[in-house]
């Protein structure tokens, strides 16, 4: 243990040395750059929207890790429109740091994400990743594992369900990748079991739940449905209005958020499958300063878990 300690010691004078520096590793879905590191660092986080309790979890997180880093955070909603999110980008360049964004559109931000990494600005892309992103500048991405979200939650409704019955399926944005992604997740797991039918085509429903509330009120007057499979907890919680409490219908979802939690403990909705959000904005916030100080991502692709929630292990985890 001596000889490893002097090692390590060893490595380290070297490193600090000759400036080499290591790099900064995830540790169960979770990077941390330290306390007070991002100190004279300022740093623009661009939400989707504040529209649902996902992105005020993920508001939330990014305020708190900016608290714990030191850095000047200031948060801007693109309130669902592209056209504004490019303009808070070109507007940003001299004025921050970094730039951290949730794609509005996944293919619209190529040219304004290149215009302020080619200045200088360290540019993060969290949550849903924008197409080609690498290609454009953009340093790191931190993200959930949105196909294994979605294969979990199938799997899960799969398994109640006994390997059989008639489902629904309310998708986000169309055209958003994460959508996409979840989409895929619940498409690898279906052709597992021949005899759940899709009775009905997905509905986009755009994450709202009023709109998934509506959508489903008018599919329970026209199907006998087993299973209702929503890709985020918003639409979950309307699909469960639709249906009420203890309605005999799955109804599940993706995010894990608060509201999802309360859902499940009143049995409106079934099962989630939490990403933690609030944990991509973290850990997107870290990054950024770690690569400001000028130190290396082992990955810059930085993934949080998965886990299944619902009314067994849901006490862990409010």
């Amino acid at each position: 243990m001596k000889k490893l300690t002097l090692v390590m010691a060893i490595i380290l004078a070297v490193a600090l040395l000759t400036g080499t520096a290591f790099a900064a590793q995830m540790e169960n879905g979770v990077l941390r750059a330290g306390a007070g590191a991002g100190a004279g660092y300022k740093i623009l986080l661009l939400q989707q929207h504040r529209n649902n309790a996902f992105q005020n979890g993920v508001y939330d997180a990014a305020v708190a890790a900016a608290e714990e880093l030191g850095c000047d955070l200031t948060i801007l909603s693109s309130d669902s429109d592209a056209a504004t999110q490019i303009g808070q980008i070109e507007q940003a360049i001299g004025e921050y740091d970094a730039i951290l964004f949730e794609p509005v559109n996944p293919d619209a931000l190529g040219a304004a994400s290149k215009e302020a990494a080619d200045a200088g600005v360290v540019v993060i892309n969290i949550i849903s990743a924008c197409t080609d992103w690498e290609s454009y500048g953009i340093a790191a991405l931190s993200c959930g594992d949105n196909v294994t979200a979605g294969e979990t939650e199938m799997q899960n409704v799969a398994d109640l369900l006994g390997g059989k019955g008639k489902i629904a399926i309310l998708t986000g944005p169309s055209g958003d990748s994460g959508g996409l992604q979840r989409l895929e997740g619940y498409t690898n797991i279906l052709a597992n079991y021949p005899e759940i039918e899709q009775v009905v085509e997905p509905a986009d429903c755009g994450w709202d739940t009023a709109s998934a509330q509506t959508t489903v009120e008018s599919w329970l007057s026209a199907y006998e449905l087993d299973a209702i499979v929503c890709e985020n907890d918003g639409m979950a919680i309307g699909a469960g209005n639709a249906a009420g409490a203890n309605s005999g219908i799955i109804i599940t979802g993706v995010d894990g958020t608060p509201d999802g939690f309360e859902a499940i403990k009143d049995g409106r909705v079934t099962g989630t499958v939490s990403q933690n959000g609030g944990e991509m904005a973290a850990n997107g916030l870290n990054a950024a300063v770690l690569l400001l100080k000028g130190e290396t991502l082992e990955s810059n692709t930085l993934i949080t878990t998965n886990t299944w929630i619902d009314a067994n292990n849901l006490a862990d985890y409010e």
